[in-house]
C-alpha cells in the first residue's frame, strides 16, 4: 500500500515533489514509525535494459518517529551522514546485477519511476523485507511541451529537442564522449530548461563511421549550420557542450567556427587524442598517439590510463584555442579525483590563453569529483563497462574503466556546474546575440509609463 499523505496511525512517507524534472532536488519524509528505532529507507527502479538498480540507507527515527532526509544522518548503507539526494545519487546495480552497468535513461520521453520504501530494521541493498510504506517518484527529463524531432539531415545525425512555444531559443550542441552513439539525456532536460539542444551523434550510430581514427571538422560545421536554420533558434550564434573525448572537437569548433560562441567542456581533452582532426580537406590537428599511454589496473579491478604528461602547452596536439575569436567564450569544469588525469589540462589551457591576452574563459576544479559530471540527480558512475577504446588492441572490445570521485562531493559538483552552465550558456548565447536583441526591440512590447 501507498501512503502520499501522513497519517498518523500508521507509517508514511511522502516525496515533495512526486513529480518533477529531474534536475529538481526532492525531499523524502517518514513517520508514523516507533521512536529511536532502526529503519531502512530504500530505493528501487527496473531500467530499460531490465536490471534492478536500488539503494538505501539505514536511519534511527528521532523522538516522534519521524525521519527527514534533510537534517536526519544516515548510519550505514549506501552512504552515511546528512545527504538529502543520497539514495538517488547512490542508486545502483542490485546485488545479483552486474556492478559495472551504467544507468542513464535512453529514451528520455520516459520518466524515472523509483519506488521509495520504508523498511524494519536496518536492511542491505535490494532486500526483499517487509515494506512499511512506499511511494512512487517519477522524475522527468522532458518537461511540458518540450518536443524531440529526429534530426537526419544531409550527413548530420542526431536529435533536437525545442522548449515549449515559438523562441527565439538560444541554440546549443550537445555531445558526449567515446561512448559512442546517440546519449540524448542532457539535451532533454537543457530543452526543459529553455535551450534548442541538438543532440548530436559522431560515431558508431546509424550511417556514421564505427571509429573515430578520423574526423572530419566540417561534419560539426554543418551541424551548427542545421541547428541554426531551425525558425526556433536563434540564428546568429550557438554554444556547444561535450564530455571527454568529444572534447578536442569542441575546441575546435570553438577556434574555427565563427558562429560557436560559448563551449561548455565537462572533463574535456584539449587534445586531439587518438584521431586526425580534418577541415576542408587538410589536416587541422594530428591526434596524439594513444597507443603510448599505459593502460593499468587498479587494486580495485577497473582500469585508468592517464594522460596527466601529456597536458602541456607545448603539446602539438593541443588545440590552438588562443585563436578563437575573442567574443567567444569557454568554460571548462573537471574534477581533481579524475584518474585519468584530465584535471591537469586546466593549467596549460589557462596558461595558453593568458600568454596571448585572451580571459574570455571560465575554469572550475571541482573537489572530490571523478571524470563524470553530470546533471544533478544522475546516479553517481564509479566505474563502468567501455567499449570504445581506440588504442591497443586487447582493449578495443570494451572493458571495465574507473571514473573516480567519491558520490556527496559528486552530486554537489553537478548541483554547482548545471547552474553555472546554464547560466554561462543563455549569458553568452542569447544575451550576447545581437540578432536577439533585435528581436527584443521589434518585438517585445514596450511598458507603458507609470
Amino acid at each position: 500500500m501507498a501512503f502520499s499523505a501522513q497519517q498518523a496511525d500508521e507509517p508514511w512517507i511522502t516525496a515533495t515533489p512526486r513529480v518533477c524534472l529531474h534536475d529538481v532536488p526532492t525531499t523524502l519524509k517518514a513517520g508514523g514509525l516507533p521512536p529511536h528505532s532502526p529503519v531502512t529507507l530504500s530505493a528501487s527502479l527496473i531500467d530499460e535494459k531490465g536490471t534492478e538498480i536500488c539503494s538505501c540507507a539505514h536511519y534511527v527515527t528521532d523522538g516522534a518517529g519521524n525521519v527527514d532526509v534533510r537534517t536526519a544522518e544516515s548510519v550505514g548503507g549506501s552512504y552515511e551522514g546528512v545527504f538529502p539526494a543520497g539514495l538517488l545519487t547512490t542508486l545502483a546495480p542490485a546485488p545479483h546485477e552486474f556492478q559495472s552497468h551504467r544507468l542513464f535513461r535512453r529514451n528520455t520521453s520516459l520518466p524515472w519511476k523509483i519506488q521509495v520504501s520504508v523498511l524494519n530494521a536496518h536492511q542491505p541493498p535490494g532486500t526483499k523485507a517487509e515494506v512499511m510504506a512506499k511511494v512512487e517518484m517519477e522524475r522527468l527529463l522532458m518537461g511540458p511541451g518540450v518536443r524531440r524531432l529526429p534530426v537526419r539531415e544531409g550527413r548530420v545525425r542526431g536529435a533536437l529537442y525545442l522548449p515549449p512555444g515559438d523562441g527565439p531559443f538560444p541554440g546549443i550542441v550537445d555531445m558526449f564522449g567515446s561512448i559512442g552513439g546517440l546519449m540524448e539525456f542532457r539535451s532533454a532536460l537543457l530543452a526543459s530548461r529553455g535551450f534548442a539542444s541538438l543532440s548530436l551523434a559522431f560515431f558508431d550510430y546509424d550511417d556514421l563511421p564505427n571509429t573515430t581514427e578520423n574526423l572530419d571538422l566540417s561534419y560539426f560545421e554543418e551541424a551548427v549550420e542545421v541547428l541554426l536554420a531551425v525558425p526556433e533558434v536563434i540564428p546568429d550564434r550557438c554554444g556547444a557542450v561535450a564530455n571527454s573525448r568529444s572534447g578536442d572537437i569542441l575546441l575546435s569548433m570553438a577556434t574555427l567556427l565563427p558562429a560557436v560562441k560559448a563551449v561548455v567542456g565537462v572533463s574535456c581533452s584539449t587534445l586531439a587524442l587518438g584521431s586526425t582532426l580534418i577541415y576542408k580537406g587538410k589536416i587541422f590537428k594530428q591526434g596524439y598517439d594513444m597507443d603510448q599511454i599505459t593502460f593499468e589496473k587498479t587494486n580495485r579491478g577497473p582500469w585508468v590510463g592517464s594522460l596527466q604528461q601529456q597536458f602541456t602547452t607545448d603539446n602539438p596536439a593541443m588545440i590552438p584555442v588562443e585563436e578563437a575569436d575573442e567574443d567567444t567564450h569557454f568554460l571548462l569544469a573537471v574534477g581533481d579525483d579524475d584518474p585519468w588525469g584530465f584535471q591537469h589540462s586546466l593549467a596549460p589551457f589557462r596558461e595558453r590563453m593568458l600568454s596571448h591576452n585572451r580571459h574570455n574563459f571560465e575554469t572550475v576544479l571541482y573537489p572530490g569529483t571523478g571524470h563524470i559530471i553530470e546533471p544533478p540527480y544522475n546516479a553517481f558512475n564509479y566505474q563502468s563497462f567501455h567499449r570504445h577504446i581506440p588504442t591497443k588492441e586487447h582493449l578495443t572490445k570494451g572493458i571495465i574503466f574507473q571514473w573516480g570521485g567519491k558520490p556527496h562531493s559528486t552530486c554537489t559538483a553537478q548541483e554547482d556546474f548545471w547552474r553555472r552552465m546554464r547560466t554561462f550558456l543563455m549569458n553568452h548565447v542569447q544575451d550576447e546575440s545581437p540578432w536577439y536583441q533585435q528581436y527584443l526591440t521589434q518585438y517585445t512590447p514596450k511598458k507603458p509609463p507609470n
